[in-house]
Formats: C-alpha cells, sequence, structure tokens
C-alpha cells in the first residue's frame, strides 16, 4: 500500500508540474507573466508627430516616446512601441489589437468616439499659434483682420476659429506636410502667416537653425491637454501610470524631457 500512495503522489506532482508548465506555455504564447501580472504587457503606437514621436533608421524618440518609456520603467510595465501610420493606429486601438496611443489630446478626438478611450492625467500643454514674419507682422484679432491673406497650415491640421474664414475664400490656405516647409514660406513670405504649437516652433527653429528672431508670435489660436490615450478596456492601468505621472512632474523629469527637444 506504501508503494501504491508513493506512486500516487509522484502521479499528483507529475500533473500539477504539467499543469504549470502549461499555464506558462500559454502565458508565454500570449505575452503574460503565469500570474498575469496586472496585464503589465501592453502595445502601443503613433505616427510621426515631431517632436513628439519620430522614428528615424528603425530608431524611435520624441518627447511622447521618452515619456512613456519613463513611466513604463517605473510601473514595471513591458509597453512594446511601434510607428505605424495615424489612421492604422486608430484602427488597431479601436478593435483592441493596441492599447496605447503614445500621446495625444481629448480636444482632438471626436466626441462619438470618446466612450471607447480614456486619458491619463495631463502631461503637458500644447498651444497653437499664429506666427508672421518678423518684418511683416499683422494686427490680429480675429480672422476677419487675416482678411485677403495666405496662411499655412499642417496637412489635415484643421482650426475651428478659421474654419468659416477657410471655407468662404475670406482667408486663402496652403497646406504643407512638414513644419520646416511651413517655416520657409514664412521666412520667404511666401505666405502671411503660419499656424503651427509652440513646441513644434521651438523644436524646428532650433532643428534647422532658424534665427527665431526671423519671425513674431501673435494671436493664441488653441490650447489642448496632452495625455497618454488608453484603451478604455486597459483602464485599469491608469492608478499607477498617473501616479507615475505625478512623480515625473514633481521630480522635473518632464520638463527636462521637453526642454531636450525645445532648447
Amino acid at each position: 500500500m506504501k508503494h501504491v500512495e508513493m506512486s500516487r503522489q509522484r502521479h499528483a506532482g507529475w500533473l500539477k508540474s504539467a499543469r504549470t508548465c502549461l499555464i506558462c506555455l500559454v502565458c508565454a504564447l500570449a505575452g503574460l507573466h503565469p500570474a498575469f501580472a496586472d496585464n503589465r504587457v501592453l502595445y502601443a503606437s503613433s505616427d510621426n508627430w515631431p517632436p513628439f514621436f519620430m522614428e528615424d533608421e528603425g530608431k524611435i524618440s520624441g518627447i511622447g516616446y521618452d515619456i512613456l518609456t519613463e513611466v513604463a520603467r517605473r510601473t514595471g510595465d513591458t509597453i512594446h512601441i511601434s510607428r505605424l501610420p495615424n489612421k492604422r493606429a486608430l484602427k488597431l486601438f479601436d478593435e483592441g489589437m493596441i492599447d496605447i496611443i503614445v500621446i495625444d489630446a481629448a480636444l482632438w478626438n471626436d466626441p462619438k468616439n470618446i466612450p471607447g478611450m480614456t486619458f491619463s492625467d495631463d502631461l503637458m500643454s500644447v498651444n497653437e499659434y499664429v506666427y508672421f514674419n518678423a518684418e511683416h507682422v499683422i494686427s490680429m484679432k480675429t480672422p476677419a483682420d487675416l482678411a485677403g491673406k495666405t496662411v499655412g497650415i499642417l496637412n489635415g491640421y484643421s482650426y475651428p476659429l478659421f474654419e468659416e474664414a477657410f471655407r468662404t475664400g475670406q482667408v486663402k490656405k496652403v497646406e504643407a506636410y512638414r513644419e520646416q516647409s511651413l517655416l520657409e514660406m514664412l521666412r520667404h513670405q511666401r505666405v502671411d502667416a503660419i499656424f503651427m504649437d509652440s513646441v513644434a516652433f521651438d523644436f524646428n527653429t532650433r532643428r534647422f537653425a532658424y534665427d527665431q528672431a526671423l519671425f513674431k508670435r501673435g494671436t493664441q489660436l488653441s490650447e489642448a491637454a496632452l495625455g497618454i490615450k488608453v484603451r478604455r478596456g486597459k483602464a485599469d492601468i491608469l492608478p499607477r501610470f498617473n501616479k507615475a505621472i505625478a512623480q515625473m512632474k514633481a521630480d522635473g523629469t518632464i520638463s527636462r524631457i521637453v526642454r531636450q527637444y525645445t532648447q
């Protein structure tokens, strides 16, 4: 009987080990810790958006990338970050294949899509302004002050304050695909003004060695708070993300990251 009992114990131990190995294998294939570790393997993406997210020869950098990477270091999450065209990234986000859009603003999202997403606490704010050539500044308080003028904007960007003026042709718009192109057009007075956020302005004038004195900042067009956009189904990560963000604000990490790209 003792031999039979030992045999049963060995068999039970083997089954337990086998079950443990099977669980480990399934978890490994799913990219999860055996204890499921609070869903700590995440997938994030963004399109190129200098200086917030940039990919060059396979290397990713940018304000949003650096912030998210530091958040993950502090929370212990593993985040796989990739660059994808914006439409593709948003489609995969909606389908649950991507958990995080690296950096975004709730203000810029279609209200009908808001139920499917949530945001971390604010990382920083981005402010958009009208910029003029320093030798040809126009006093502007309303779109009517730019009547008959030409404005340069980035392709695909919208400005509610000027929507009617653009639609009616009261103000003409020229679209470009890069901030450098807008700065060049303004520098050579091929447009009367450009619209750009101050972070992008500081980054691009530094990157391409433009003297900022060549340009004059005018009316503020908008202010948007930027955060990490999270799929609603992954909202459980936000408490630890927000704790890390608060720490990074308090110890100056976020400010230092922004300065690396703008000063």
